[in-house]
């Protein structure tokens, strides 16, 4: 009896390795894949003209890139009317510092709009979302001089 459990741990314990030696490769595979498929998914439909071959953002598309990036982030502080977030898009709109506050109530004014804007379905309605937060940004400056 005791042999005979010997005889089964053995061919389970082989079964198990092979099983995890052979599933090695269909991992890899898989991952190779997947990682694959997502990176020609994202390259083709996400702002690659945005970038430079370094991995930074060209000048004139940050704004494009840190929306794009942070949206739900960007949106719940925007409902709040303040955040960190918000503060790096404003700044990033060209809000001078000290108008920051006046920028962040006025674009909470704009979340009814902002939420219902939905980016990801092109470009034309990710410029809209900025040209709207630029509208306030414009008006927080223009205010307070």
């Amino acid at each position: 009896m005791i042999q005979r459990l010997n005889t089964f741990q053995g061919l389970a314990a082989l079964g198990v390795f092979l099983l995890w030696f052979s599933s090695g490769c269909t991992i890899k595979a898989t991952l190779d894949t997947t990682t694959d498929a997502t990176s020609e998914f994202l390259s083709s439909t996400s702002g690659k003209s945005w970038w430079t071959e370094d991995g930074l953002v060209k000048r004139g598309e940050q704004a494009r890139a840190f929306v794009v990036t942070n949206h739900d982030t960007l949106l719940q502080e925007i409902a709040q009317g303040h955040g960190e977030y918000v503060h790096a898009f404003g700044t990033i709109l060209g809000v001078p510092s000290h108008q920051q506050a006046h920028f962040q109530e006025l674009i909470q004014n704009e979340y009814p709009v902002l939420v219902e804007i939905p980016i990801f379905l092109g470009d034309d309605l990710l410029n809209r979302f900025i040209e709207h937060a630029q509208q306030a940004g414009i008006r927080s400056t223009s205010s307070n001089l």
